[in-house]
């Protein structure tokens, strides 16, 4: 539950801090007092996006900070999911500078607004008059019956089998999608691939071409450079072939005079041999080289096909066009491939779907069963309410497509008299009757969903008299189940309470401020006196006060 709030620098709240009890606790006063400011301030601290507006004018910065004894409510899991430090004294704290920046804290561990969202879900209920407009939302609906019914294991069952439903129909509306595209462009890419499958491509092609163009365009060249390489090596006697042996002989006579001597000689010896084999590689590739000017042709006209393919694919050399090639077969590839993947899929999203509709027709069947035992609670507690002719009718509409959490969408039906046929609830109901309602529905909420606390913003709106009593005893009863906090202008609702608090501004230092108090039980029964006939408290007012907080 929710023990205490801190506000510092937060719109008409310069420094406030508050303690909370268990049961049912009320706030009163004036309106435009300032009691919207501390449910913005809850809000805030609870994940809501920011409002530099809020920060107090000429603050640097606004913090919230609430705490929550939450050791009897089994939420540990959530905090490891969120990767938050459990304690069952817990802190969260909101920052918010004047620059922009704003920080969240559980517990003095950062964390980030979508997981301080969750985590607020968690621990309170806020209940703002705008959310009466619930009462026409078919989804709002549905928690309460799922609330009532409170088979979650069946609802996740449910929900798995949905996701799983709704990635393989995503997935088949992107695979059509990227059919449709690759057809458009697969003759096109057809016709850049059989541009490269008519060449023979390696790493190497480019280079290869231009070395043997080169050797073609200088063919004389290169045999009379080696032609005369033979000459002069082989030439007798002057030759240096002939030269190297008369060397290698006359080294060979002094070899055997030491080792420096027998070095030299195998040194030359080595040049002679390596040299031979020079003069024969020399008249080989002169034997092999000769004019060709048709090959050379074909060889420029390979050369200059390669060079453009780079250019319109951009690429730089034959490693570049390798991969495109494999790319443009990779398309080709996934194109023809495509009708089989989606006849795969296809078949997987049948299946899908029929596990998912299975699921689906035993959650609706639990769901219509728990209907009649909900009524019935609906009519016994809005009877209690002084609706005693109201009646209501749960009413299944089969959705076109499956939602997230079921196959259908509910409507809850309603006459308030008797022989009225049943209708919308938003289109018959008056604001007192919506009041109730939607206080009777937040009972039962209360109770199945063991939420830690439950704020209501002046839910008794429209109600008076032995309603207005009706209702705080309502309250009175929820709050066994969990904290109730009501903020209300009924003295009837806040005479019931555990705890009471008053909201009201003050000029401070020529500053409006606004304050949250608590109040002692003569302060109160001055409160209720005030609440009942103005500022100006009589006499009989106070007995009035001090009659409501006999009952």
């Amino acid at each position: 539950m929710l023990t205490s709030i801190s506000i510092k620098n937060f719109s008409l709240i310069e420094d406030l801090e508050v303690s909370f009890t268990s049961g049912l606790s009320v706030l009163t006063g004036e309106t435009g007092s300032g009691k919207s400011i501390l449910l913005e301030a809850l809000s805030l601290v609870l994940g809501q996006r920011a409002d530099l507006s809020a920060i107090r004018s000429g603050a640097a910065k606004c913090i919230i900070e609430v705490t929550f004894d939450i050791k009897d409510y089994n939420i540990g899991v959530l905090f490891s999911e969120l990767d938050l430090d459990y304690e069952n004294k817990t802190v969260i704290r909101r920052e918010l500078s004047s620059n922009g920046k704003s920080r969240a804290f559980v517990n003095d561990t950062p964390t980030s607004l979508d997981s301080l969202k969750l985590l607020g879900a968690a621990l309170v209920d806020i209940h703002t008059q705008r959310q009466t407009l619930q009462l026409t939302d078919p989804t709002f609906y549905l928690t309460l019956v799922d609330a009532f019914l409170n088979d979650k294991g069946l609802l996740e069952r449910y929900k798995i089998k949905f996701k799983e439903w709704k990635r393989l129909t995503i997935k088949l509306s992107q695979l059509s999608e990227r059919q449709r595209h690759s057809n458009d462009s697969l003759d096109y890419h057809k016709f850049l691939l059989e541009e490269m499958e008519g060449i023979q491509l390696t790493p190497s092609s480019i280079n290869d071409l231009e070395e043997e163009a080169t050797l073609l365009q200088n063919a004389t060249g290169l045999r009379v450079a080696l032609s005369e390489v033979l000459s002069l090596g082989s030439q007798e006697n002057i030759g240096v072939q002939d030269q190297l042996a008369c060397m290698t002989q006359l080294l060979g006579k002094i070899s055997s005079f030491g080792s420096t001597y027998e070095a030299l000689h195998q040194r030359i010896s080595s040049l002679g041999i390596e040299f031979s084999d020079i003069l024969e590689e020399a008249q080989r590739l002169g034997e092999i080289i000769t004019d060709d000017p048709v090959r050379l042709h074909e060889v420029e006209e390979k050369l200059s096909t390669l060079h453009n393919l780079c250019q319109k694919h951009n690429v730089q050399d034959a490693n570049g066009l390798i991969e495109k090639r494999e790319d443009l077969r990779q398309l080709c590839g996934d194109v023809e491939s495509l009708d089989e993947q989606i006849q795969t899929l296809k078949s997987g999203i049948q299946e899908a779907e029929k596990a998912m509709l299975s699921v689906a027709k035993e959650l609706q069947t639990k769901r219509k069963e728990s209907c009649n035992p909900l009524t019935e609670l609906l009519v016994s507690r809005i009877h209690d309410l002084g609706m005693q002719h109201a009646r209501f009718l749960f009413k299944f509409n089969e959705l076109e497509t499956p939602g997230p959490n079921g196959t259908d969408e509910v409507e809850l039906l309603f006459s308030a008299n008797k022989g009225i046929d049943f209708s919308p609830i938003g289109k018959v109901a008056s604001g007192g009757e919506l009041s109730r309602i939607m206080l009777v529905i937040k009972s039962i909420l209360a109770e199945k969903s063991q939420l830690p606390t439950l704020i209501l913003d002046e839910i008794d709106t429209g109600v008076s008299g032995e309603m207005a009593n009706a209702m705080g005893k309502r309250m009175h009863e929820m709050s066994r189940f969990m904290q109730v906090i009501s903020i209300t202008h009924l003295p009837q609702v806040a005479a019931l309470a555990d705890a009471h608090y008053k909201v009201y501004k003050e000029v401070v230092n020529e500053t409006t401020q606004t304050f949250l108090t608590p109040l002692d039980e003569e302060k109160r029964i001055e409160e209720l006196a005030e609440m009942l006939g103005g500022k100006n408290i009589k006499e009989s007012a106070l007995r009035h006060a001090q009659e409501l907080r006999n009952v």
